[in-house]
């Protein structure tokens, strides 16, 4: 088998990673409720970024494309590189570099060294990961000093294969490259999510950089003889929506949070409770301790029988606590006000000042099964999700 050739080129510009995962959705006819038969251990990852190339190191670059396009390489997790943060000897084995927290080495894996050109380089295998250090297994050929480039590797092919623009005659424009990785480039850690009902709660707050969108779909189901008009039968018989928003997530721990969300929801195969995120319910009156109701705003809930997807509550108060109850009951109290019962009391109360935000929750899973991440730097990520919600007996 040929050996992986490795990616040497600096990469800038946006980086980016697509998950694609694999979902198999079964959906009963008579009534919307379906079944989510996850395929895929791990998905599917492409990773890509641009470059720039002049003079040797263009020509260098287009030689191996040409003579080895459609081969293995092992391609860099750029967004994950590290730095020596001191010099090594020839023969070391240690490589002092910054914080690994984040960046994605395994152990039994491998890693480029290069400085900020592309030759001379070499490629390790790691021993151990430490919280500022790699091991390789066999010493350094040569000698490399503080600000070395350390960055983790994954087998991959390139495709699709990319189309170099001719800034000058010795010098490409931006070419954006696109690996297909052949190794599994996450591990992460399990999510710490918070469970309602049995079901996480994603608890990622929209960025409003774009507007978040919100669609009251239903299943229906049309009948057309192309005489008479269509007859329409809505299966589920409750509002399934959908939901899109865009995520910024900043700092190590919130990306890496973010990674472990996705990778648990697998795609379209599981699901969470996702808050609408908007001032669904204002409340009138203060909340008393051990109070297992509460009066808001009407007419809200009242006027029909409660629906499936329209009875969870998530409340958030500006000292931080949230709270997530099940509305049991609506009574209309006249004069505009409602009051919920809810599934279990709230044993510290609050005034109405205390509340910062009062919203629905739905079961949902994601609508596709494609996850793009954007990467401004690494511990900045932005990422686009659509939501649908399920019927459900929950």
């Amino acid at each position: 088998m040929t050996e992986p050739l490795p990616w040497t080129f600096a990469g800038g510009g946006a980086y980016s990673e697509e998950l694609a995962w694999l979902t198999d959705v079964l959906r009963a006819p008579a009534t919307g409720h379906t079944q989510h038969r996850r395929l895929r251990e791990d998905p599917r990852t492409a990773i890509a970024f641009e470059v720039l190339a002049s003079g040797d190191d263009r020509r260098w670059l287009e030689a191996q494309l040409r003579m080895a396009a459609g081969q293995p390489w092992d391609a860099p997790v750029d967004i994950d590189t590290r730095a020596l943060t001191a010099p090594v000897a020839a023969a070391a084995t240690m490589l002092p570099i910054e914080p690994v927290a984040g960046a994605r080495y395994q152990v039994g894996g491998r890693v480029l060294i290069v400085g900020d050109a592309p030759r001379p380089f070499e490629v390790g295998e790691i021993d151990a990961i430490g919280t500022d250090s790699v091991t390789l297994v066999a010493g350094t050929l040569n000698a490399w000093p503080a600000g070395t480039h350390v960055i983790p590797l994954r087998e991959a092919r390139v495709s699709p294969f990319p189309v170099f623009g001719r800034f000058t005659a010795d010098a490409s424009a931006l070419v954006r490259v696109q690996f297909q990785l052949a190794e599994a480039l996450d591990l992460p850690a399990a999510w710490a999510a918070t469970l309602y009902r049995g079901f996480p709660v994603f608890d990622f707050c929209p960025a409003w950089t774009t507007d978040p969108s919100w669609a009251p779909d239903r299943l229906l189901e049309a009948v057309d003889n192309e005489m008479a008009a269509p007859a329409v039968f809505d299966l589920a018989d409750v509002s399934l929506d959908a939901f899109g928003a865009q995520y910024v997530l900043a700092g190590v721990d919130e990306v890496g949070a973010f990674r472990s969300a996705l990778w648990s929801l697998a795609g379209r195969a599981g699901a969470a409770w996702l808050p609408t995120w908007t001032h669904d319910v204002r409340l009138v009156a203060a909340v008393g301790n051990g109070a297992s109701t509460i009066d808001v705003a009407g007419p809200l809930l009242s006027a029909t029988e409660l629906a499936t997807n329209r009875r969870d509550l998530r409340l958030e108060l500006f000292d931080g606590t949230v709270l997530h109850r099940r509305v049991t009951a609506a009574a209309d109290l006249s004069g505009g006000i409602e009051r919920l019962t809810l599934g279990a009391p709230i044993a510290s109360g609050f005034g109405t000042g205390d509340l910062a935000m009062a919203c629905f929750m739905q079961l949902c899973t994601q609508a596709a099964d494609v996850n793009l991440l954007r990467y401004f730097d690494r511990t900045t990520l932005v990422c686009e999700l659509t939501w649908k919600g399920l019927a459900h007996d929950v």
